[in-house]
């Protein structure tokens, strides 16, 4: 009988951390200007031929808390799939995707393209650090938009203004130097403050057909936009891998193995 184990290993890339036949990373997308904070994801890379169903994956995903959770079923197809925290599956999602090409990136395989349930998404990552991603700013969720008059109000929000829901609140920081300030709430779907959001930036840059650098969250999140032409949004940021917990680590071993 095979022993099952969890043990950190080095790349060239750096670090992973492997359960027996599944290796799994804790990736913090959006990291601020100090390499702290930003949003997390779970990128799971499943062992090949795996029976695990979609409803599975969004019950370890729920169950865990992590904002987002994402499966790669074929690294080298790029295909994945992507499931949030609070009980529904994300057909495409900014921070999840940079947390991918982070990840991969670290197995010495930065992925030039991948494929969530939304379509295929190209990637890079810069010598600099910085993880990109370019995708219709459409394929992100609704989201709403409401301008404050400055960044004062944004920093001293508790929750979204009256008659808000599904809202990235904003306010020039920097109007002349394309910086943004930005919180961002959704309480109909059960989301708290996204202390990240990439998606709702890439509207965002649509909107006002500029480059953004939007300083998100408490922490202030720093993600970094680019509109490519009137459909297309590039969308960055840094990412930080770090160690996932005992309790993570354990419901990943359960899940693939049933002990």
């Amino acid at each position: 009988m095979a022993v099952l184990y969890f043990a950190r290993s080095r790349t060239a890339g750096g670090d992973r951390y492997c359960l027996g036949m599944v290796n799994c990373w804790l990736v913090r997308a959006f990291v601020n200007a100090e390499g702290m904070h930003g949003n997390p994801a779970l990128v799971v890379a499943e062992p090949e031929g795996t029976a695990v169903t979609a409803a599975q994956r969004q019950e370890l995903a729920s169950r865990l808390g992590i904002p987002a959770t994402v499966f790669i079923h074929e690294s080298g197809a790029g295909r994945i799939s992507i499931h949030s925290s609070y009980g529904q599956s994300i057909r495409f999602g900014g921070h999840p995707l940079l947390a991918t090409v982070e990840a991969l990136h670290q197995t010495g395989r930065t992925p030039r393209e991948l494929t969530p349930d939304a379509g295929a998404v190209a990637c890079r990552r810069d010598p600099d650090g910085t993880a990109w991603l370019t995708a219709p700013a459409a394929w992100s969720k609704p989201w709403r938009h409401y301008q404050m008059a400055d960044a004062a109000e944004i920093d001293a929000l508790t929750g979204l203004p009256d008659g808000e829901d599904f809202t990235q609140v904003w306010a020039w920081e920097d109007e002349d130097a394309g910086r943004v300030r930005a919180r961002l709430w959704a309480p109909r779907i059960g989301k708290g403050e996204d202390e990240a959001c990439g998606s709702a930036s890439m509207l965002l840059t649509l909107k006002l057909g500029r480059g953004l650098e939007v300083l998100h969250g408490r922490h202030r999140a720093v993600i970094r936009t680019r509109p490519v032409d009137d459909v297309h949004v590039e969308l960055g940021g840094r990412c930080v891998i770090d160690r996932p917990g005992d309790d993570v680590r354990t419901a990943v071993e359960v899940l693939y193995t049933g002990s």
